[in-house]
């Protein structure tokens, strides 16, 4: 077995560590730190996007604020059916060079709850460093409650190759294959 590779993390307020939940799990499952904007970043912290909601406090944006509610005294974020939002996990990693994670959703949220993420795989770069953001789709037809540390999705860390390209002048120079140029479900449906 060899030795894993030492990843830097940084918890951000309101952040919580990523975590395995089984022995067998390959992901580390991630929850929601706040609701933040797709287009802008923080003006007083230029490593995150800004944030619309952060479940301490009412949203500033009208348009935001008419999707919080007070449950119990817990504020959530109320997804309309169809509706897609982006959530900050809470934390920034620092990688070697040869690894990246990709953002994956969790079956047991998709299939139970019909939440599911749509930018999957994402792929952040060991470079980045930044909070990664999740886009959650609520595909049901009903509305769904949004909550602070909430399990959202699932990181899976994998390591990168680096090839080298050589260069042919002739498609006819690549090897062939049987399948050849065949995608898009070439094979079929079923087992045969």
């Amino acid at each position: 077995m060899s030795k894993s590779a030492a990843v830097k993390i940084h918890l951000l307020p309101g952040g919580i560590m990523p975590e395995r939940k089984s022995k067998g799990a390959a992901g580390y499952d991630v929850a929601v730190r706040a609701v933040i904007s797709p287009r802008e970043m923080d003006p007083e912290n230029p490593i995150l996007r800004r944030t619309l909601f952060d479940f301490e406090s009412l949203a500033e944006d009208p348009d935001v604020g008419s999707h919080v509610y007070n449950l119990g005294g817990e504020l959530i974020y109320r997804m309309e059916p169809g509706e897609s939002v982006l959530v900050g996990i809470g934390f920034v990693i620092a990688m070697p060079p040869h690894m990246f994670y990709w953002i994956a959703p969790r079956s047991g949220l998709a299939s139970r709850w019909g939440i599911t993420v749509t930018n999957t795989p994402g792929t952040v770069d060991s470079d980045y460093r930044g909070e990664a953001g999740v886009l959650v789709f609520n595909r049901n037809e009903s509305r769904f409650d949004l909550r602070h540390g909430m399990r959202v999705a699932q990181i899976i860390f994998q390591r990168a190759e680096f090839p080298r390209f050589e260069m042919v002048e002739n498609y006819a120079d690549l090897s062939r294959t049987n399948r050849g140029a065949g995608a898009f479900g070439p094979t079929g449906l079923l087992s045969e």
